[in-house]
């Protein structure tokens, strides 16, 4: 009989230290979930912030090769292939704006000077890039500029080859210009030709 309840003991006993193992493991499962659980809210957080426009433009540009700056108006500034751009961008708007500041000019009293006004005018109705001119009177000089605003979030599938794609088409706009002053160029010499051609001396 004693045997019995001795063997009764040990059974409760066993049960209650196994029991309390249980709790114990359990119990760590749970703050190893919860740490797990801290560090994932932490990484989320992290990565939202990464995925904000001007955060996003900056990795980006890194990725790309562009080494940026921010200047004293908070704009982002670098250079790709040769060229000063440009960014405003702020990380409440997913739209951004793109400069290419001060690519190209000419003197006031060019003879292209008008050629130029018009490949402008007509650049801007084939592309998202528009194109505009200043004058500094002082300096008696016509000074071209590019721009875009355009759309920029971590949602595009490929915003590094985005990116790319837009600056690579302020090469293209520059081009269209100049490609225009110099057809306009060769028009205005035709006319010219024709004149002479069928000038008729009284």
């Amino acid at each position: 009989m004693e045997g019995w309840i001795l063997l009764g003991v040990i059974l409760i006993f066993a049960a209650y230290f196994l029991g309390r193992v249980g709790y114990a493991i359990e119990n760590d499962k749970t703050e190893v979930s919860d740490y797990e659980k801290m560090n994932e809210s932490i990484d989320d957080a992290l990565n939202e912030e990464d995925k904000k426009t001007c955060n996003l433009l900056m990795k980006t540009l890194k990725d790309i090769g562009c080494q940026y700056e921010i200047d004293d108006d908070n704009s982002i500034v670098f250079k790709y292939q040769g060229e000063d751009f440009k960014i405003d961008a702020n990380n409440d708007s997913r739209i951004i704006w793109i400069y290419d500041i001060a690519w190209g000019g000419m003197d006031i009293n060019d003879p292209n000077a008008d050629y130029l006004k018009q490949a402008i005018n007509e650049s801007n109705k084939n592309g998202a890039i528009t194109s505009l001119y200043t004058i500094n009177e002082e300096r008696g000089h016509i000074v071209v500029h590019s721009k875009i605003v355009t759309y920029f979030a971590y949602s595009i599938l490929d915003y590094e080859g985005y990116l790319k794609s837009i600056l690579d088409g302020f090469f293209i706009a520059q081009q269209q210009v100049k490609d225009g002053i110099t057809n306009l160029g060769k028009i205005q010499e035709q006319k010219e030709r024709v004149r002479i051609k069928g000038f008729k001396q009284e």
